[in-house]
């Protein structure tokens, strides 16, 4: 290839890389502009009117409730209803009430009737209503208003809206609650206020003239209702001190996982030689360097930006010259295969410096020169805002998340290439190359398209928001024009917590690690005949248990879970004892310690028996032919059992059977098979693969596979199943992106049970594999218990989401054991029409029929506690 024309494409990727920031500067210019002009209109559309007075005010029957709801453990649900009877006649605007609810004339009239005058106030700290039904009916000459809305009140401090109700949260005071009735209804009478805290408690209630313990009545006359309510605890904002101590246990995390990468990798670096050890050696050191990376990055951004004060604009650089040093050290240019002389090489990776520098240069221009996108120092935008100030705002978000996102993936193809989870490379090394830069292109495109997206969620959010906030022009009356404005300081606010929020998910990275090592080590180990894991590789893979498995249901902790770094080596703990107890009493266990005198003299210390023989091809079908001799006939043996005319041969087939029980390795004069044990439970207890490894992946697949439909019940219970909590998702800056974050971690989760299943699949205890999928789940249980044994106040919602998950990972477990011993006997998938006719024939009816029912059993236990928190 010659290198003159191997540098022309660099020259289009700079002009493509200006021209995107072309295209994204004429986005914000486009999306701001149309904003603010449909903003204008609607100001005009929904200028401020007068509110007539009303003649006869001891005509209007008036009725108010505000009824509180804590069925969430993040939130306090606030609704209100709001009754007004307005005779015809009485009121010069009651006709309008009963227009269409989007003409202007509608919203100023109900503006009169449930909103006063508000004095201006910071947008943020506004936290409008949600609309349930506004309608308006004129029946007997009488207009009867219903209103009815809520709101979602949780930790965030500031003035929650609901109707003419408001809900002022302070930092370390009781929510203050008050009904503000506007102008026009002062001189009314009012039948009824009523305020139901719904389990929470009520403090000060001046003026009630009822009161008992679950609600405050207040009838006429007197001033606006006020009350005070106990903020509920899980809702207490923590001080100084507890803050501190709640970040340290949440870096606690990242610091124990990168402690943990360390410990895995460190003795890989010792390893000298060519191959697998030299390239074990390669990825322990780029572990090594992901582990330091993470801790700094948990140190600074979880500690250093959050407890102490920082500008937006040094939180922004902070933000963008982490995220390019991270894409810059993982070298996302390298090929999957080192080869010379080939220029696409170079070629790839001028396009990823290219790409990566172009990207931070727009990111980077907007922070040191703000003034040139009408920002002031601070990163905000000036009044009156230019739409350029929006479009500086949203190129800084999409640079950053951009930066982020590719190192994050830059990383994770470093782990995979270096541990070699993609297989090896074959064909001609160009060709490779240039699959490689169509990928690496791909990949970025894919990512910047991500990012875009999630900077539209952003953008959504904010207009969610302002919809609510301005149904009754209220915004517009109180912020003028100035709609633009405001949308550019939300979008400052990313750099607070966008780094942060962007780090959060960079710990799927360190289970990629753990897996790539667990990968190396296990390739280099190929010849050791053992039946599972041991030394390093059990560090391993109790490491990914813990990584993978340990905050899955960290709620159900309750404070407990504050110190997340506890987790991992309780996991671990758990995971070893099982494993030491499973040597011991697990199948092959036994089969072992009973062949051990055949093979003192020659075999190697700490090698298995049954591992040295079920490892060679031939040893490994002999063994698969005796099982399957023995299942022909245990089945010929039951038909015979069921009055069969072969019946006269039930002595020859028990003859077979009790020859078939003295299994033997090769060389070995001892029957190595314990009374209980046969040939059968044998093989399913080796499991589909030769390699422990190989049974690890097979299992991890089937898991992913069947933990698709549990990940999206649980996805979607928590975010969409109640129409308040899929409202407050979509309110969210990046809910919809929290949302996907959440079913990708649960597969993950999943995946990675299945790993650990199958790579410790010969030491489990258990002859099925759904008894051997339970022992592991009872591992993972065991410290979640234990730590929940100390917390105090569950909820009980979290508490029965909690249990839900639980049932689910069983169930997945057992579902990815049973698929595995049927892909023990894989070769006769031919002969039978479907897999449970396989896995009957496997189990023969004494074991399947149970081994249904403990399923039954699970899918029972989810439905109940799903219809118990459903309908709690």
């Amino acid at each position: 290839m010659i290198p003159r024309k191997a540098g022309r494409p660099g020259w289009r990727w700079a002009v493509l890389a200006v021209a995107a920031f072309a295209a994204f500067a004429a986005f914000g210019w486009w999306m701001a502009l149309p904003a603010q002009a449909q903003t204008q209109a609607h100001a005009r559309a929904t200028e401020a009117t007068d509110c007539p007075p009303i003649r006869q005010p001891e005509k209007i029957d008036l009725r108010y409730k505000l009824t509180f709801d804590q069925h969430h453990i993040d939130f306090a649900e606030v609704r209100q209803l709001t009754s007004i009877d307005i005779p015809a006649g009485q009121w010069p605007l009651s006709n309008d009430l009963t227009l269409s609810t989007d003409s202007p004339k509608y919203r100023n009239a109900m503006r009169c009737l449930l909103h006063e005058k508000r004095a201006t106030e910071k947008f943020g700290e506004w936290h409008p209503e949600w609309r349930n039904v506004s309608e308006a009916t004129e029946q007997q000459g009488v207009v009867a208003v219903r209103y009815e809305s809520w709101n979602l009140v949780g930790n965030s401090a500031g003035q929650f809206e609901v109707g003419p109700w408001t809900v002022d949260a302070e930092p370390d005071k009781n929510w203050k609650v008050a009904l503000h009735s506007p102008e026009v209804l002062r001189g009314v009478s009012r039948r009824t206020v009523e305020i139901d805290p719904g389990g929470l408690e009520i403090g000060d209630a001046p003026g009630a003239s009822s009161a008992n313990e679950t609600r405050r009545v207040w009838t006429p006359p007197g001033p606006d209702t006020e009350a005070s309510i106990m903020r509920p605890k899980q809702l207490t904002p923590l001080s100084r001190r507890d803050s501190l101590i709640a970040y340290l246990g949440v870096t606690s995390w990242w610091v124990f996982g990168s402690a943990l990468i360390a410990l895995s990798a460190w003795p890989f670096r010792k390893k000298n030689g060519k191959n697998d050890k030299a390239a074990a050696r390669t990825l322990a050191d780029t572990a090594l360097q992901w582990a330091g990376l993470s801790a700094a990055l948990a140190l600074t951004l979880a500690l250093l930006l959050q407890l102490y004060p920082a500008t937006s604009r040094w939180r922004a650089f902070i933000g963008i010259s982490s995220g390019l040093a991270l894409v810059l050290l993982a070298q996302p240019w390298l090929p999957l295969v080192e080869r010379s002389g080939d220029g696409r090489k170079v070629l790839t990776r001028r396009t990823v410096l290219v790409t990566t520098f172009a990207a931070a240069a727009i990111g980077l221009l907007v922070i040191l020169s703000p003034q040139l996108f009408g920002l002031s120092s601070k990163l905000m935008p000036t009044a009156p805002a230019p739409p350029l100030a929006i479009a500086g705002l949203a190129l800084l978000e999409t640079s950053m998340l951009w930066l982020w996102f590719t190192a994050m993936a830059a990383w994770a193809w470093r782990f995979a290439r270096e541990g070699k989870l993609g297989g090896s490379s074959t064909g001609d090394g160009r060709n490779q190359a240039g699959r490689h830069l169509r990928r690496v292109t791909a990949t970025g495109a894919a990512l910047a398209v991500v990012a875009a997206l999630v900077v539209l969620c952003h953008v959504l959010s904010f207009e969610s928001r302002w919809r609510r906030a301005n149904w009754l022009g209220e915004a517009d009356s109180l912020f003028g024009n100035d709609h633009t404005g405001i949308l550019g300081r939300q979008l400052a606010e990313f750099p607070s917590f966008g780094p942060l929020w962007t780090y959060t998910h960079t710990s799927v990275l360190t289970a990629i690690a753990l897996v790539a090592l667990l990968r190396l080590s296990s390739r280099a180990r190929s010849g050791a005949k053992s039946l599972g894991p041991k030394g390093w590789d059990l560090l391993l893979v109790a490491a990914i248990f813990a990584v993978v498995l340990a905050l899955r249901v960290a709620k159900f902790a309750g404070s407990a879970a504050n110190l997340y770094g506890l987790w991992l080596p309780l996991n671990m703990l758990a995971l070893y004892a099982l494993v030491k107890a499973g040597r011991r009493w697990s199948t092959l266990g036994r089969v072992d310690r009973k062949a051990e005198k055949c093979f003192a003299a020659n075999a190697a210390k700490g090698e298995s028996r049954v591992a040295a023989e079920l490892t060679t091809p031939a040893g490994y079908r002999r063994m698969m032919g005796d099982a399957r001799r023995c299942r022909d006939l245990l089945h010929r043996l039951h038909l015979v059992d069921h009055g069969h005319p072969e019946s006269a041969q039930r002595r020859t087939l028990e003859n077979q059977l009790s020859a078939l029980h003295h299994w033997r390795p090769a060389k070995c004069s001892r029957d190595c098979l314990p009374d209980p044990v046969s040939v059968v439970d044998v093989a399913l207890c080796w499991g589909p693969r030769r390699r422990w490894w190989r049974n690890a992946l097979n299992a991890a697949r089937w898991a992913a596979v069947f933990g698709v439909l549990p990940s999206v019940v649980t996805v979607w219970y928590e975010n969409a199943y109640d129409p308040d909590q899929w409202a407050l998702t979509l309110d969210l800056p990046t809910g919809i992106p929290d949302v996907v974050w959440r079913f990708l971690t649960q597969e993950i989760s999943f995946a990675g049970a299945g790993l650990v299943l199958g790579a410790l699949w010969r030491v489990l205890p258990g002859e099925r594999g759904p008894m051997r999928a339970l022992s592991l789940f009872v591992a993972w249980l065991v410290p979640i218990g234990v730590v929940a044994a100390f917390s105090h106040g569950i909820d009980r919602k979290a508490l029965g989401l909690a249990l839900l998950n639980i049932v689910l990972m069983l169930m997945v477990l057992t579902l990815t054991s049973m698929w595995m011993d049927t892909d023990t006997f894989s070769r006769e998938r031919p002969y039978w029409t479907k897999r449970l006719s396989l896995l009957a024939s496997i189990y023969q009816m004494h074991g399947l029929s149970g081994q249904v029912a403990f399923l039954v059993m699970q899918a029972a236990a989810a439905v109940t506690i799903w219809r118990q928190i459903a309908t709690g």
